[in-house]
Order: structure tokens, then C-alpha cells, then sequence
């Protein structure tokens, strides 16, 4: 079985080229950023107000899970 082609390589990164990849990268978008407001939000809550290196926990392997699945879709 053959690999759809979802992401084009266009220099040093992948740009999408099927509607699947703009689906792919609009989903770990909202889902990242949701994950960042709630944990922000939880952190304040628990008085931590001042925790704002803490996304990076959550965008730095979200983003190398999108490169990752773009690498493989090309």
C-alpha cells in the first residue's frame, strides 16, 4: 500500500500540499494551545502564577510529532 502524499518539502521544511496535512497541523495546533491554556490555568489555580517557561513542555514534542509525521508524508 502506498503513502498519501499530505506535505511537499519545500527547502528545510515541509508545507502542506493535501487537505489531511492542513487537517494534521490545524489539530496539533488548537490541541497544543488548549493543552498550554488549560495548564496555565491550572498552574494559577494551585498559585503558580509565575510558571511561563512551563509550555515549552508541551509545544517542544508536540512540534517534533507534527515534523515527524510531515517526514513520513512526503
Amino acid at each position: 500500500m502506498n503513502r498519501e502524499i499530505w506535505f511537499e518539502k519545500v527547502l528545510w521544511s515541509y508545507m502542506p500540499c493535501h487537505w489531511k496535512g492542513f487537517a494534521l497541523i490545524a489539530t496539533f495546533a488548537l490541541g497544543t494551545v488548549g493543552a498550554i491554556i488549560f495548564g496555565q490555568m491550572i498552574l494559577k489555580s494551585m498559585g503558580i502564577s509565575d510558571a511561563n517557561e512551563w509550555p515549552l513542555l508541551i509545544m517542544l514534542p508536540a512540534i517534533a510529532w507534527v515534523l515527524a509525521i510531515a517526514k513520513r508524508h512526503t
